[in-house]
């Protein structure tokens, strides 16, 4: 897996950091971090985008994702707080 960081500027004193991983063809993960929010995440499945927290339990299955259950990893995503059409 490869994993680029990226600092967004939104305006001057505003800004985010992107972490983009590279699971593997068509799929990547990217995690979203800005200072006195939660982190959140979207996971990029072709045209598909499936956004959810990433807490310690996300971090923990995709930290793992080469030896976690599919089971897990489902029900990480089946808990994603708000879903895109």
């Amino acid at each position: 897996m490869i994993t680029q960081m990226q600092i967004v500027e939104v305006e001057p004193g505003y800004s985010y950091v992107v972490e983009r991983t590279q699971i593997m063809d068509q799929v990547h993960l990217e995690v979203f971090r800005q200072p006195g929010y939660a982190d959140d995440a979207i996971l990029h499945i072709g045209d598909n985008e499936i956004f959810f927290k990433w807490d310690e339990e996300a971090k923990l299955i995709f930290s793992e994702l080469d030896t976690c259950e599919t089971i897990e990893l489902l029900t990480i995503l089946a808990q994603a707080p708000k879903l895109s059409a």
